[in-house]
């Protein structure tokens, strides 16, 4: 007899929730509130639940990681302190956002116990990474860890049994690997949510989602649970989330970053739109630290797919050419995200940056269409056969997504991929153009259409996926905030409440050629400062 799906989900949940100390459990009297409609934020309760100590609560919000790692190397904090704040305030983040997939605490202070030892007798931190604690998307493979992603399919399936390349380099760069990441079924909505572990809520608000492929990241990262985690990108999958819950998040080129090894929910030899793996963070300066630590690690020793491009430094620029898309006419944005672009534009214009308005740019809407058609290509439907393995029913953000049309999917012939990669040529060739035609360095544009919204009707992500299918490189920056006061309604964009979205997190975009993810990062840190953010 086929055991029920739902009895493996309670085996799974009971497992993950052994992981969590009892001393670190939250009272009722704050879980009684929690639940995916209540208009309420939790980015509070780390630092008033008294699992943390008040140095720990210091060590996990006065800080970001080129901080810890600088003081760590000086001894002021040890590896040990670091890990052990951070675990808690994951695991307290955890009780209220249910952010996360896996636990592995106690591999994680052994491991900060080796650090303070190798530092001790060395002399010398192991790497520029060295005691802080990183947290990983739920794909990632660790050695010892299982990798479910979300299906009930993939519970039976053993740890894993290698970590991914990626996972080696940052060992081998002195990181402190902690928890794993919850996710969407299938990884492919705005909306993470799956049967396995359930659904995450955002930190700001928990009525509103927290975003999606990555989005146990972007919560963890926006409660600060952890202030540097991997997420991956293929449609805005990091972006997403740190739209939704106010983080940096950074989609590098194709090929930057080692991206094998992963748990993975398509059939290999995937082809059109590739993803990536990339950095979400609190400040600027630690996606570059994170991105130089890895670049500079030549993670093409590591993982036969990534590039043999090193890091490079760019000359300084202190003045900006910036193409700025306030929105594009098929997709237009709501009030909060439109007052946050203006604004941003306004400021760097009166920092001296030469802004030059693009009005005539490739539709976003065709090609979030054309997107989709490369993400629909496996006509196995392999990511949906995962599901439907185990008897589990599809998820409302999936479901809606993506159940076929009355009259069934259109089988995709070899044909129709050269057409789809002559469109997409056709996208690469008008967006060369607009940057050559204007001597741009970088473009300014939304990151989103939207701010978080209410669960499972975000859908659609023309802003992000994008520079996906153009294998550009982009990077949110977290900006302003919804204000019911100022951000009235507007009939251009009907769905839009400005009472439900009171408080999310705004923010810009910022984007440059393929492979000039040195120019986008120094970029980002101008535009950032500028924007005091």
């Amino acid at each position: 007899m086929v055991q029920d799906w739902r009895e493996i989900v309670a085996k799974k949940r009971a497992e993950v929730a052994k992981q969590l100390p009892q001393e670190w459990r939250l009272p009722q009297t704050i879980l009684g509130e929690i639940n995916a409609n209540a208009d309420i934020g939790v980015l509070d309760i780390p630092a008033k639940s008294g699992v943390l100590t008040s140095k720990e609560v210091e060590i996990t919000e006065k800080y970001d990681a080129v901080d810890l790692v600088a003081k760590m190397a000086a001894k002021e904090l040890s590896s040990s302190e670091v890990t052990l704040a951070f675990c808690k305030r994951a695991a307290v983040a955890h009780q209220v956002i249910n952010c996360l997939t896996e636990m592995f605490f106690d591999q994680a202070l052994e491991r900060a116990k080796h650090l303070d030892e190798y530092l001790e007798k060395e002399g010398k931190p192991m790497g520029p990474l060295h005691g802080m604690p990183i947290s990983l998307k739920d794909s990632f493979m660790v050695k010892g860890i299982h990798s479910t992603i979300g299906y009930v399919s993939f519970i039976e399936r053993p740890p894993a049994e290698v970590n991914s390349p990626l996972v080696n380099i940052l060992l081998q760069n002195g990181a402190v690997l902690y928890v794993k990441t919850n996710i969407p079924q299938t990884l492919m909505t705005a909306d993470s949510e799956n049967n396995v572990f359930g659904r995450v809520l955002n930190p700001h608000k928990l009525k509103l989602n927290a975003g999606g492929s990555s989005g146990g990241e972007g919560a963890l990262v926006g409660m600060r649970g952890s202030i540097l985690g991997v997420g991956t990108d293929i449609g805005g999958s990091i972006r997403i989330p740190a739209v939704c819950c106010g983080t940096y998040g950074f989609k590098p080129s194709v090929g930057r970053m080692p991206y094998g090894g992963q748990a993975n929910p398509s059939l290999d030899g995937w082809t059109g739109i590739m993803p990536v793996a990339g950095p979400l963070a609190q400040s600027p300066r630690d996606l570059r630290l994170f991105l130089e630590a890895v670049i500079k690690s030549k993670p093409w020793d590591f993982d036969y797919a990534a590039l043999a491009m090193p890091w490079h430094s760019v000359p300084e620029k202190k003045t900006l050419t910036i193409g700025v898309i306030l929105e594009c006419p098929t997709w237009p944005v709501t009030p909060p995200i439109m007052r946050a672009m203006r604004t941003a534009t306004e400021k760097l214009k009166q920092a001296g940056h030469n802004i030059v308005m693009l009005g005539n740019f490739p539709s976003f809407k065709e090609a979030t269409e054309l997107s989709w058609q490369f993400f629909d290509i496996d006509n196995e439907c392999t990511g949906f056969k995962h599901i439907d393995a185990s008897g589990e029913p599809w998820v409302k953000s999936v479901a809606d997504m993506y159940t076929p049309p009355p009259e069934g999917r259109k089988i995709k012939t070899l044909r129709d991929l050269f057409d789809m990669n002559a469109k997409q040529l056709d996208f690469r060739r008008g967006w060369l153009n607009i940057f050559m035609g204007n001597s741009l360095d970088v473009i300014l544009a939304p990151g989103a259409h939207t701010t978080a919204v209410p669960h499972d009707t975000f859908r659609l992500p023309p802003y992000t996926v994008m520079w996906n299918l153009l294998a550009y490189p982009a990077c949110i920056i977290p900006y302003l905030k919804a204000d019911k006061s100022i951000d009235m309604p507007d009939a251009r964009t009907p769905d839009y409440d400005p009472e439900v979205v009171d408080g999310a997190p705004c923010n810009v975009q910022i984007i440059a050629r393929s492979e000039q993810d040195e120019e986008l990062m120094a970029a980002v840190e101008i535009v950032a400062k500028v924007l005091e953010v």
